[in-house]
């Protein structure tokens, strides 16, 4: 087969099976009769299982077989990850408080996170595929600190201009960490680093930074936090940030960059839940209550 021809091929076979999976499939929006289907979402997992199975099986580079349990993977986890959300109701914290907020996000990513490395176990894929590792440590540590600075710079910015009040942010800043950091590390190992080091060896490392981080943008075309308006501009600047977040994966050899600088660009997202919940225009009863 022409290795162009083939690179066509395999681009295209990952951005269907991603679409499926990361918009058809997500549960984070109701966009598609799909996105409230768990029939469809089994259907996925039992399909890659399958096709994981095949791949393992065949002659093909077994950079092959690492996709297909990649997407086996990434489906399961679109499944539990969904369920896992709702584990922090038994805590009695609001779903629309910040702290309610951020125990859903630590409660999925931990689902999230494990249906990840148990299948990976039981494949016998080790963790160093997905990047889990120290890789260029130095390197990382650099970019990803540098990187969550900056954002922290532009995040207090924003704050200022949403008028959010510095007590306020304090008081609320360990579930913010939580949020970030669970948010980051989720993403960046579901979204990218399960799918980049296979791409990088079918189709080399230019195009898999490209389909990776187009993959990450069109994940979030439903997002409900955001008008219509909102969700274009945040689109177009997921992209380029998902190429930055890719190549530091794939430069470092590490997922500490990527989530580092990640973490740093979710303060941004977390300024708003906090201008939504405890802006100045709410009552200091409705403070306490969220609180």
């Amino acid at each position: 087969m022409n290795a162009t021809f083939a690179g066509v091929l395999t681009g295209g076979l990952f951005v269907g099976a991603s679409a499926l999976v990361f918009v058809f499939g997500s549960s984070y929006y109701t966009l598609f009769r799909t996105n409230k289907s768990w029939l469809f979402k089994i259907a996925l997992v039992v399909a890659f299982a399958i096709a994981a199975w095949l791949a393992t099986r065949s002659d093909l580079d077994s950079a092959y077989g690492l996709l297909a349990i990649a997407f086996l993977a990434a489906a399961a986890a679109n499944v539990l990850g969904a369920a896992g959300a709702k584990l922090h109701r038994p805590f009695k914290l609001k779903d629309d408080s910040i702290h309610g907020i951020a125990l859903a996000k630590g409660l999925e990513a931990i689902v999230v996170v494990g249906t990840i490395l148990v299948l990976l176990l039981v494949a016998r894929v080790p963790f160093a595929s997905i990047y889990l590792q120290a890789g260029r440590l130095g390197l990382g540590l650099a970019i990803g600190l540098g990187g969550f600075a900056l954002f922290a710079t532009v995040a207090t910015l924003q704050a200022r201009s949403m008028k959010i009040d510095r007590g306020t942010f304090r008081r609320l800043l360990p579930a913010i960490l939580v949020f970030i950091i669970a948010n980051a590390f989720m993403e960046e190992l579901w979204f990218r680093a399960l799918f980049l080091r296979p791409l990088v060896s079918l189709i080399g490392p230019i195009a898999a930074i490209g389909l990776t981080a187009a993959i990450f943008a069109l994940a979030h075309i439903g997002v409900s936090y955001m008008s219509k308006d909102e969700r274009v501009r945040f689109l177009i600047t997921l992209f380029p940030l998902g190429l930055v977040w890719a190549a530091c994966v794939h430069f470092t050899d590490s997922l500490i960059a990527s989530t580092l600088f990640h973490a740093g660009a979710d303060l941004m997202v977390v300024n708003g839940f906090i201008a939504a919940l405890h802006g100045p225009d709410r009552s200091e009863d409705g403070l306490r209550d969220d609180l």
